[in-house]
């Protein structure tokens, strides 16, 4: 894969700030927390890349859809809390912490209707005001195993 060459400036042309860029994922976040998908999508660029912990690379449409139909009814209730968020030039690192109440069947284990709660971290670069790649990190054998536990809990 080639790397991806970044611009710094805006569709006005006038370059985005450290401070600015975080402002932008706080804007994400609260939009994912209030379930509005638009407005998430609204901060992504039309051809961003999006890389989840497998290495598998997804299109916007793609990621929207896996958020709202895949994860979103299994953890309904979800929330996303920052806990810590670095940003240097057209890159911005969040640190955070998914809780949400496992409701539905996941990865083939049935509803456990318990919390679950594990960290994240996601890193953006943006262009043009716009996130132009989102890696994504978390464990998903820490997750699968939270699962798991709480599904043998309930047996």
């Amino acid at each position: 894969m080639r790397p991806v060459q970044w611009c710094s400036k805006t569709r006005r042309g006038v370059e985005l700030t450290e401070s600015e860029n975080k402002k932008i994922v706080e804007k994400i976040f609260e939009a994912w927390n209030r379930r509005d998908f638009e407005a998430y999508m609204s901060h992504l660029s039309e051809d961003v890349k999006i890389i989840w912990p497998t290495g598998l690379t997804v299109d916007k449409e793609t990621f929207h859809r896996e958020l709202s139909t895949e994860i979103m009814p299994v953890f309904p209730d979800g929330v996303s809390r920052i806990d810590r968020m670095i940003s240097q030039g057209n890159t911005v690192c969040v640190e955070w912490t998914f809780t949400g109440t496992h409701t539905k069947e996941f990865f083939g284990i049935p509803a456990t209707n318990k919390k679950i709660e594990f960290p994240e971290v996601y890193i953006y670069d943006f262009e043009a005001g716009k996130v132009k790649l989102l890696k994504v990190h978390v464990n998903q054998l820490r997750v699968l195993n939270q699962i798991k536990e709480n599904a043998v809990a309930s047996s």
